[in-house]
This record gives structure tokens, sequence and C-alpha cells, in this order.
């Protein structure tokens, strides 16, 4: 991947997320689609990480412009985030309809499962649940040079540990190497942590 880029989106999502590990597996898919210039690495490149048990799809593509964007989707709700927004989309983490599978059921059990759920699902009349509404934030890009020249300042003058040490650094740079290594391979890639290496 453009590992640079990639770099970088794999570092956020791991400090919002709370992760300081390498992923468990990775499988790419992907390929040069647009800048066929003699360049060896795709240019679209998409790939899933298991982050023990945790599963992150990150996507890139050289092909068009757009901005930097984390979705992070829980049973609560919808976070998005950008390098100048946030904004929250609340769910109330119910049911909100039947499961379409019933329409494989036979007609007496779809039936019988769809009486049941209404019963127990369905507003009361008066007792509507309120849309719940998003609420956002923005302000400045967040990826100005100062800020970041002031966090290694400061560390170099106070001694003081920053969260995105080498060990976060390398373990956002392995999950990197993992997507490349499988898309060269072709094969999804785990990482072995006896023996400090990856293997597919």
């Amino acid at each position: 991947m453009a590992g640079d880029l990639l770099v970088h989106l794999i570092s956020g999502m791991m400090f919002m997320v709370g992760i300081n590990a390498p992923p468990k597996q990775a499988s790419a898919v992907g390929g040069i689609r647009r800048w066929k210039d003699g360049r060896n690495m795709p240019d679209v490149h998409a790939v899933v990480y298991d982050y023990d048990g945790l599963p992150v799809y990150m996507r890139l593509n050289l092909g068009t412009e757009m901005p930097e964007m984390y979705r992070i989707q829980g049973s609560k709700g919808l976070l998005e985030v950008t390098g100048s927004s946030l904004s929250f989309t609340p769910q109330t983490g119910k049911d909100q309809y039947p499961s379409y599978y019933t329409g494989s059921y036979p007609r007496a059990l779809r039936d019988a499962y769809l009486a049941k759920w209404h019963q127990d699902n369905d507003p009361k009349i008066g007792q509507q649940v309120a849309m719940p509404e998003t609420i956002s934030f923005s302000g400045p890009d967040f990826d100005d040079v100062r800020p970041h020249l002031w966090t290694f300042f400061e560390a170099v003058r106070t001694r003081k540990p920053v969260v995105e040490d080498v060990v976060f650094g390398h373990h956002a740079a392995l999950a990197c190497h993992m997507a490349n290594e499988s898309y060269f391979r072709k094969n999804a890639v785990s990482w072995d942590e006896a023996a400090k290496g990856i293997k597919g």
C-alpha cells in the first residue's frame, strides 16, 4: 500500500480505538488501476484486519480525491471522524425492523415470528421514539505541523513519554507490511508473535 498514507490511517485508528498491538491477520486486495507509470505498489488497496477479534477495514484509493475519514460503528451509533470534524449519530441498539431472513421461513413460522416481533417491538400509540439527532463538531484541520512539532519538542524537553512512541509506530508500520505481504502473496497473512514474523 502507499505506506505513508496507510500508516497514518492505521495509527489514527489505533489511537482512537485504544489499540497498541499488531493485527493478528490481514487480507488485502487491490491493483494499479489509474497510475500506470511503472510503479509496483497498488493505487487501489483494500485491507481487512483482525485486531484480536475486532474487524477493521481500511481502504486506500489514489485514483480519486476524497477526505480521510474514519467510521467507527457500534451498537450505540456511528462515529465519523475527519481531519476537521467529528459527528456522532446515536442508535438505540434495539431492532428497528423484523429480520429479513424470515422470507425463507415456512409461512406459519414466519407469520408467528412477525406477530410476536410486532407485539414486542412496535411503539405504542403516543410513545413513538423521536429520531435521534446527529451531534457534530467541526474546527480547524488537526493535521498541522505545529502541534506535531510541539508534542515532539515537549517530549524531548520533559522526557515525558508520548502516546505514539516507537512501539506504537512499529505496530502501525507492521500492519502496513502485513497488508503489502497479503497483496503480493494473494492470500491472508498472520503475525506470528513467537517467531516475530509474518506468515501466510
